[in-house]
């Protein structure tokens, strides 16, 4: 593993501690001591981390060099692992895991993860069996049991640090369930209860965490108040991550924290990597809530033109920020940001400000991807990368597609360039997926024969289809809109079904229904698989990804009155 893409230290002093007398206490808590790292640091920093409370028949030693005194095989739903493979596993995660998110020992102890929190000994099972060679099996066949601990343990007080930890995982690399369901957004249901989560033990408010607790023991005995704040941080960016991936919208940081002068306060005992980090997430998110403000869907004039503003603000507060990154993982992250804030450029409707608009957004589209690139270079297997940049790299590829199938031309004359970068790009998703039946698998497929189509974002006179017609997703609209192309174009059925709900949708006395109608009886026009333009946006308003079995009944949309006009 690189280690250009690990997180800076905490400079603060030792962490404080609760005077607990009746707490076991980690044995490197009152020893514990962080260095001041300045902004000039090298790229490898070390980060403290939230260690594991170490039971009495360990020892320090042991636990450092990845192995405890003893490995005991494991069972969950029928699926044995072996105690070397949970050995190798876990050694895995610490090489290849651990450095994207620094929140457990470096090197925990298997055994000891186990008899203090299952569900977070199994979720580390489940993230770095991905990668795990020896046993390919084992993702697939545990993806289910994991799952389903993992919405069991919501309801227990055992070990809350070790459930928060073991949801930062889970929604950090989701299993393959979670990537195959995603039309249920599980994973976004995830993150929503590791925030949750988080909030009931009382890490949002750092100093005042064990007034959240109700037992007789204090919720957080075995981490001071710096480290703290400093996971909170991590679940809020991780909260924040996986909303700007879905298209939702999030809440910033300091609207989940209800003492915002102590929490900005208590943010600068944070790395300097991390306080850049949040900060651009905070402006991805406040750019989503004023682009949401001003409107989405039917712009008028004064509309389209204040969403050109608004996302050059805060475009250009976060390009401020780059010139103080660090190392290449800084870059990657703040043009991951750019790359969300420009993608707002797709719900325009003014025309005349397409090709400057598409000229922005594939400009950063490429930039995305080739430090991607870099990266995927830099580790063992790519599989081992956070969503959060997968999904990046699903954004920027959409991106570029729809950009490169209009005729609208490039002001900084490098099509050939942007379209090197989509085909590396699929390339790259490839190199990602799991299975067959993930979203980069999917997308491979998907965007490979988008590019192929004559028929993929044009009307049905052959000219381009320049406005987003599925525009629900905020940023994340232009992936929406790609894919119902795309099943539009390979699935016939899926147009019937369309089609029947933009009848539904219409006033009975609309001409357009009963035109509509009486070319739907028409099975030559329907073989033709000429593209539909159903005009009403709302129509689209569906999950994500829209999964295989797409179903809806016909009265579904059935609303009274006209609802939306239709482009001609």
């Amino acid at each position: 593993m690189t280690e250009d893409y690990r997180s800076g230290v905490i400079e603060p002093v030792q962490a404080e501690r609760h005077d607990h007398s009746n707490i076991p206490s980690h044995p490197e808590a009152s020893t514990a001591r962080y260095s001041r790292v300045s902004s000039a640091a090298s790229p490898s920093r070390s980060l403290g981390s939230v260690a594991l409370a170490t039971p009495a028949h360990t020892t320090r030693t042991a636990i450092l060099d990845g192995q405890a005194l003893t490995i005991t095989p494991r069972t969950l739903d029928g699926v044995t692992v072996s105690a070397n493979d949970i050995n190798g596993i876990f050694e895995l995660y610490s090489r290849e895991y651990s450095p994207y998110l620094p929140v457990l020992d470096s090197r925990p102890s298997p055994d000891a993860c186990y008899n203090q929190s299952p569900v977070l000994f199994w979720i580390i099972i489940g993230t770095a069996c991905r990668s795990y060679s020896q046993n390919p099996t084992l993702l697939s066949a545990l993806a289910k049991g994991i799952t389903n601990l993992a919405l069991l343990s919501v309801i227990t007080t055992r070990s809350p640090l070790q459930r928060v930890q073991a949801f930062l995982l889970l929604v950090t690399w989701p299993l393959p369930d979670a990537v195959e369901t995603n039309q249920q957004e599980i994973n976004y249901v995830f993150a929503g209860l590791l925030l949750h989560l988080a909030q009931r033990s009382g890490l949002h408010v750092p100093a005042g965490s064990d007034e959240f607790f109700r037992a007789m023991t204090p919720n957080l005995p075995d981490i001071g108040i710096a480290r703290r704040t400093e996971l909170w941080i991590y679940i809020v960016m991780t909260y924040q991550r996986t909303c700007m991936c879905k298209g939702f919208l999030a809440r910033t940081s300091f609207d989940i924290s209800p003492e915002m002068s102590q929490s900005q306060t208590r943010q600068q005992t944070l790395s300097l990597a991390l306080k850049l980090r949040l900060k651009w997430q905070d402006l991805c998110v406040q750019c989503g809530s004023a682009v949401s403000e001003n409107g989405i869907r039917h712009l008028t004039p004064d509309q389209d033109r204040a969403l050109s503003i608004i996302i050059r603000t805060y475009d250009v507060q976060i390009r401020d920020l780059e010139y103080t990154a660090v190392d290449d993982s800084d870059r990657l992250e703040c043009n991951i940001a750019q790359l969300y804030i420009r993608s707002f450029y797709f719900l325009k409707q003014e025309k005349t400000s397409y090709a400057a608009s598409f000229d922005k957004i594939q400009q950063i589209a490429r930039q995305v991807i080739a430090r991607v690139e870099k990266l995927t270079r830099s580790v063992s297997n790519p599989v081992s990368i956070p969503s959060y940049i997968v999904n990046a790299l699903l954004f920027a590829s959409y991106a570029l597609l729809r950009i490169l199938k209009s005729s609208i031309p490039f002001l900084s004359g490098e099509s050939e360039e942007a379209k090197s970068s989509l085909f590396a790009a699929i390339g790259l998703l490839k190199s990602c997926s799991l299975d067959t039946n993930d979203m980069c698998s999917k997308s491979y497929m998907c965007l490979t024969q988008l590019w192929n189509s004559p028929r993929a974002f044009k009307k049905a006179d052959g000219s381009d289809m320049l406005e987003l017609r599925a525009r629900s997703r905020l940023n994340g609209s232009h992936v929406v809109d790609a894919i119902l192309w795309w099943r539009e174009e390979t699935d016939l059925q899926f147009r019937k079904q369309m089609q029947t709900l933009k009848n539904s949708a219409l006033d009975p006395t609309d001409p357009l229904r009963l035109g509509t109608s009486s070319g739907l009886a028409n099975e030559n026009e329907q073989q033709q698989m000429t593209v539909m333009d159903f005009g009403d946006t709302s129509l689209f308003d569906f999950d994500y990804f829209m999964g295989g079995d797409f179903s809806l009944p016909q009265d579904f949309l059935n609303f009274p009155g006209p609802m939306g006009t239709s482009h001609t």
